[in-house]
């Protein structure tokens, strides 16, 4: 019994601990895909040279861009734009070989598909009237 009072009370006291401060971070990084974007903050601002993005399965140059963040922002923005649809999260490679894992934000493709999918009643309508309009145009050949 009185070892596990002191197990509890050990616990607790590690567990009423003050939360670690986080630093700002001095850099961050955009990479842009087709449907959602990957957001890496960096805590320190990184060395001069290329970067890397995993793409099915090898690595591929990534162009940056860096500039001069905004007051209140992080210090360097970088951004870059790659012409694939990404999974739910990347592997991204900087200059020093150190690998990152960034999870993608905004909505996935499900959602996307989902809010594509729900037309107003005007646009429904329409539809079927071109349809309509369409099957008659064919009939007539």
């Amino acid at each position: 019994m009185r070892v596990l009072v002191v197990m509890l009370l050990l616990l607790a006291g590690l567990g009423c601990r003050k939360p670690e401060v986080v630093a700002a971070p001095r850099a961050r990084l955009i990479v842009r895909f087709l449907d959602r974007d990957a957001v890496l903050d960096l805590a320190a601002v990184p060395a001069e040279g290329s970067w890397r993005v995993m793409n099915a399965g090898q690595w591929e140059p990534l162009d940056v861009r860096w500039k001069a963040g905004a007051q209140g922002a992080a210090p360097r923005i970088g951004a870059a734009v790659v012409g694939r649809t990404a999974p739910d999260w990347v592997l991204l490679e900087d200059p020093a070989q150190d690998t990152h894992r960034v999870v993608m934000r905004g909505p996935g493709p499900e959602e996307l598909r989902e809010r594509n999918q729900r037309m107003d009643s005007e646009d429904q309508e329409a539809l079927a009237f071109l349809g309509v309009l369409w099957a008659l145009g064919w009939s007539r050949w």
